[in-house]
């Protein structure tokens, strides 16, 4: 006797789902033409790691590499503690990411220097985006 379940979920957007032990996982429409960059922002990151990579992206295109988690946060207008843990959260992705492609996520916060920052006081970090990561992001925050 053989039968089927259909399971529906309601899940809020951005959110990844999994199937383990499926022989082939199907992709959404238009995920093999995209580059790993757009896959990457669409169907990896949440909707607060695209908050995240997005500020980055503009800090960036506006001031150029260089600049703190501190900066970030203040420029998506939250505290140092939100932007750190929506950073910290984006791990799930990445760690999704290197499981199923092998490879670095293309969207990423690199580390230039630790030292002393006198606007914010103390030591800090200072990033950047993979070299033409902040167009693609701003390219596609504005496609969708």
């Amino acid at each position: 006797m053989q039968f089927s379940i259909t399971i529906t979920l309601d899940v809020p957007e951005g959110t990844q789902i999994a199937v383990a032990d499926c022989a082939e996982q199907p992709q959404p429409d238009g995920v093999q033409d995209e580059t790993p960059v757009a896959s990457y922002w669409r169907w990896y990151l949440s909707d607060n790691g695209r908050k995240i990579y997005g500020a980055a992206a503009d800090i960036e295109e506006q001031h150029g590499p260089g600049y703190s988690l501190e900066d970030i946060a203040a420029a998506l207008g939250v505290g140092y503690e939100t932007a750190k843990s929506f950073h910290r959260t984006s791990g799930r992705a990445r760690k999704m990411w290197k499981k199923e492609n092998g490879t670095d996520e293309p969207i990423r916060l690199d580390s230039l220097e630790y030292e002393e920052d006198a606007k914010h006081g103390g030591m800090r970090s200072s990033y950047r985006l993979p070299d033409g990561i902040a167009s693609e992001i701003q390219k596609l925050k504005t496609s969708g």
